[in-house]
């Protein structure tokens, strides 16, 4: 039976939404947009790791990473994004049980907090079964950086200890980040892509004992 505890923080996308439709459409048009193409299936890969490390491995041009963030953040926000993001086989029932819990639970993300909060609505689910938020521009610290999770656990005014505290992601940088914060670590691999490590590895959010 796995532990509960004291503070939940989540990762949103490959996490608790499918938003790979979404991050398609948002490179496609993005990284296009100064010249660069991507393939569909380089997708995941690229949306697990910082865009600025993405944007120099394909040789980007320097001088128009503000035209890229630009338009990274124009897509992010649309319409289109949204209505492209899908919802994971257990994220409702996991989100119901986040409410009924009456746990406190975070989202600590790469993405920004106003698409987020825009997917949560357009599925109807309340804002406010999350008590914290933050994303890309709450701080400018990117995971394996330690800085989102510590910025999470700030305004969510937990003064506990460190191993209540879990953060749950779909990426090896999202382990690194929880383990750099000095709190618990657990893999949602639902694709099995990778091998036992030192970290709890699920297959579902319903194997979360909230």
């Amino acid at each position: 039976m796995m532990n509960k505890y004291k503070l939940y923080l989540f990762d949103f996308d490959g996490t608790l939404f499918n938003t790979e439709k979404a991050l398609i459409f948002i490179f496609k048009e993005a990284f296009g947009s100064v010249g660069i193409e991507v393939k569909p299936e380089d997708s995941i890969r690229i949306s697990r790791q910082p865009l600025p490390v993405t944007y120099k491995e394909l040789h980007g041009d320097e001088t128009r990473i503000p035209e890229f963030i630009k338009k990274i953040d124009e897509l992010v926000n649309s319409k289109r994004s949204v209505e492209y993001t899908e919802c994971f086989d257990d994220t409702m029932e996991f989100m119901s049980s986040i409410r009924n819990s009456g746990v406190q639970a975070g989202i600590v993300t790469s993405n920004n907090i106003v698409h987020v909060k825009d997917v949560l609505e357009y599925f109807s689910i309340p804002t406010d079964t999350f008590n914290v938020y933050v994303g890309n521009k709450e701080t400018d610290k990117v995971k394996p950086d330690p800085g989102p999770i510590q910025l999470a656990i700030e305004f969510a005014g937990y003064e506990g200890e460190l191993k209540d505290v879990v953060y749950v992601g779909d990426a090896l940088n999202d382990v690194k980040a929880a383990k750099n914060a000095g709190i618990t670590a657990i893999l949602l691999d639902r694709r099995n892509e990778y091998p036992d490590g030192d970290y709890i590895k699920i297959s579902s959010l319903n194997e979360i004992d909230l």
